[in-house]
This record gives C-alpha cells, structure tokens and sequence, in this order.
C-alpha cells in the first residue's frame, strides 16, 4: 500500500500488511506430536509509551500522550473536523501482496500418477484461481523437465507454461513472469537438500553451467509458499554450506533424515521435528531477505505425504493438528514427517498423497490459501498529539468519502480483532495503531481515490 498523506496536526503512516498463506482408505491412531506454534514477529517505531489499559499505542513524541484510562469504547461520541481536536486526511494507493509458490516435485519412478494429476491441476484448478483473483503470482518448479509418462517428469502447459506439452519440448515452457522450471532430478529422500543447495545456483540445472539459482525469481516483499510433494521421507545431506559463517551452530552442511520415525520400535516424529528445524533455520540464515527468520518466517510449506486421509478425504490437515508418524499403506513408502513438522511449523497445511482424483479440490484449496494469504490488512499509526494534550482513544472515529461523492460513511471502533466478526464499517486500535477490520479494509481498497479522515479527541493535560 503506498500512500500520500495530507494532515492537520501530526503525520500518521498507512501501510499494508498481508498475512502469510497457504495447501483410498487408511485408519488408525495415536502416534502423535506436537513441536510447537509458528513465530511471527512485526516491528514499530516509538517514542514515549502509554500506560495500559484497554487500548495502548505508541510514538507519541513531544508534548503529548495517550488517555487510557480504563473504560468502555464511546461509540456514540460525535466528532467532525471542527471538533476533533486531531483530524488526519488520508489517500491511499492500496497494493496486494504477490505471491511466490515454489512447487518441490519427486522424480522417482513411483510418482507417475501423482505428476499427471499435478499437470491436470495447475492450470485450471490454481493457477486461474488466483489469477482471477488479481494476485501479482509466480510458479517457480523445481523437479526435472521431461515427460511425465516416460520418466516421471513435469512440463508445463500454456496458459502457466509458455507452450504446448505434446509433444514434450526440450526445454522447460518457461513463461515470464508468471512460470519459471528449474530443471534438476528430485530424488525420492533428498527435496530440502536440493532446495538449499540449487537456491543460489551451488547444483547447476541439467544443461546450464551459469545459473545464479532459482532466488533470482524470487521477490523480498512476495509472500512465499513451498508446496512439497513426495511419498517418501527425508535422507540427505546439503553440499553448499560447507563454507557459510551465516548459520549460527556449525556454520557447515546439514544432514536431515526422519525414516525411522514410522519403526515399531519408535513411532513419533522426532527424526522430523529435529529435521524440520535443521532446515528451517538452514533456510532462514542462508536467505532471511526471502525467507524471514525463525522468530518471523516468510513463507508457508504445504505438503503432499505419505500421510492418511483426513474427513472428509478432501479435507486438509490443519497445523493444528500434530504430525504424525501414521501413513497410508501400500500408497506411500514413508508419512514424510520433516515435511509435515515444517507444516505444523509454519502454519500450512498436509494432504494426502495417494488421493489422486481429488487433486482438483486440493488445488482449490491452496489457492485459496494463497489468495487470503495476499490479502489487503490495513493500518494507520496513531498520531502525535499536539502539544500539551493527550488523545483519547475512546474517541477516535475514521469517517470514508467515496470518491464518486456518494454518501459518508463513519467506521466505528470495536475493542479487538475479535470483534471485527460482528460488526460491519470497524476498526480496533492495537499496539499504537489503528487496525480496519477485514470487511472494511476491503471496502476501502476497492475506492482506491476515496477520501479518509482520522478523527480524535484530546484531553489538556494539567502542568
């Protein structure tokens, strides 16, 4: 969201902020872990501090403060711009957030079927999807260009892809800006091992010897979403990382591996939690512009496993739900539990593997999840007070005039986030700033020339 601001007292920042996204018969129980909550993390800058109560902020500045004193939200209190003691004017140029989808493909000679229902899928059933839905997108697949058919490999149709796959060119359909292959062979245990190692160019693309690796296609203020799909687990070891100082513990090559999880002897998922966070914090210190860091991860990991079909079948995992050790069997060689834990981690979501004609919905789903992921979330930061006042947060009302000159319309304040759901024109103050409910963020971003005034009022504090 980019913005011009015009004010009468004090300058109040508008930004955007954008959620970070998402993607026959087994049974069975138990075996399950849970390896914790996703960090995120978000930063503001400051000047003086507000005591608590029911709504706080900060960056008040000289002279001025906040009136917090404990208390119900005034919605009936009734201000203009001869009244408030602040009025701020605000137009705003709102901007969803792109998204970059990295697709991690398995080469191996069981996943046929699997590579055919991702190359039905893709177009129709996702790409589309969020193309509709005006989101600024990117594929970037990594798995071997081929027939899928011959030797288990992807190629990509118009309209993502750049041309025909009948028959199958020989080089990937490479599409500008939308589709990008990097052409390399995924073995069934080595994906993450792969992913690290052909990020900044280390393992070269089969018939390229110059290739600065598939982060050239990535942007910094994209929202980032992994989708692995595999039916095995997690052996291998990193070649590029031998030499980084970047990483805080060995600063060396990781080694990731999660096969004994499913052994009677064992059943949990502590190869994969171990695994999921060696490769998490690998990631996150190789390239933190892309990929954040683990306190604030920019990126979803969605994964196709081994593991057994939720209820109903086209139902998702939540992260909610713990990994676990379970698979479906004989579909699957091993429940993939790095992958799952990076899910958990990072609040994305597990399908399985061996569902091959519900693909279409599953694909659906993550491109819903990406789409909500991108959207609009709105934020305007409380304003200095003039000089020997305090703002009364209580008061503040934020009055929208479409730019068609149709009828005003006042938002209303609500207590919290929570009460967005039942309410309609709101928005709830938190942390220093001003927060639109979804809906009405919405509304605003669709009269992108409206007009939008902040108005406040202010108590003199005594000397």
């Amino acid at each position: 969201m980019k913005l011009s601001t015009k004010t009468l007292v004090g300058l109040v920042g508008l930004g955007l902020l954008a959620a970070a996204a998402a993607i026959g018969g087994c049974s069975g129980g138990g075996g399950e872990a849970n390896p914790g909550n996703s960090g995120s993390g978000s930063g503001s800058g400051s000047g003086g501090s507000g005591s608590s109560g029911e709504t706080s902020g900060s960056g008040l500045g000289d002279g001025g403060g906040f009136d917090v004193d404990a208390g119900p939200v005034d919605r009936d209190a009734s201000l203009n711009g001869d009244t408030a003691c602040v009025a701020t004017r605000l137009q705003a140029d709102y901007q969803q957030r792109p998204a970059d989808i990295i697709f991690i493909i398995d080469n191996s000679e069981s996943m046929k079927d699997e590579i055919n229902s991702v190359q039905r899928n893709i177009n129709q059933n996702f790409a589309s999807i969020i193309a509709a839905n005006k989101v600024d997108f990117r594929v970037i697949m990594l798995s071997r260009h081929g027939s899928s058919d011959v030797e288990q490999s992807v190629c990509i149709e118009a309209p993502l892809g750049s041309g025909s796959c009948s028959p199958v060119p020989s080089a990937p359909n490479t599409n500008p800006p939308h589709f990008y292959q990097y052409n390399l062979d995924i073995s069934s245990l080595d994906s993450l091992c792969m992913a690290i190692d052909t990020l900044n160019g280390a393992i070269q693309p089969r018939g390229e010897t110059a290739s600065p690796g598939w982060s050239q296609w990535l942007r910094e203020e994209s929202l980032k979403v992994f989708v692995e799909i595999t039916d095995d687990g997690v052996d291998c070891t990193t070649k590029s990382l031998g030499a980084s100082k970047t990483l805080v513990d060995e600063g060396a090559d990781i080694k990731l591996y999660d096969l004994d999880d499913d052994e009677p002897a064992n059943r949990n998922v502590a190869g994969g939690t171990l695994s999921a966070e060696t490769f998490d914090a690998a990631l996150t210190a190789v390239a933190p512009q892309f990929f954040g860091s683990k306190d604030a991860r920019n990126y979803k990991f969605f994964s196709f496993v081994g593991i057994k079909e939720n209820d109903p079948i086209t139902a998702p995992w939540p992260p909610e739900a713990p990994a676990t050790w379970e698979q479906c069997r004989p579909d699957s060689v091993d429940p993939g539990t790095t992958y799952q834990v990076l899910s958990v981690m990072t609040g994305g979501l597990r399908y399985p593997i061996q569902q091959h004609a519900t693909y279409d919905a599953v694909f659906q789903a993550i491109a819903d999840s990406v789409v909500s992921g991108a959207k609009l979330s709105c934020e305007i930061e409380v304003p200095k007070a003039p000089d020997g006042h305090s703002i009364d947060l209580k008061t503040v009302q934020i009055e929208f005039t479409p730019s068609d000159g149709g009828q005003k319309k006042t938002f209303s304040q609500v207590k919290s986030l929570e009460e967005c759901a039942g309410a309609s024109s709101s928005f709830y103050i938190e942390e220093g700033h001003i927060r639109l409910c979804e809906d009405t963020c919405a509304l605003a971003a669709q009269d992108n020339t409206a007009g939008m005034e902040l108005l406040y009022g202010c108590s003199v504090n005594p000397n």
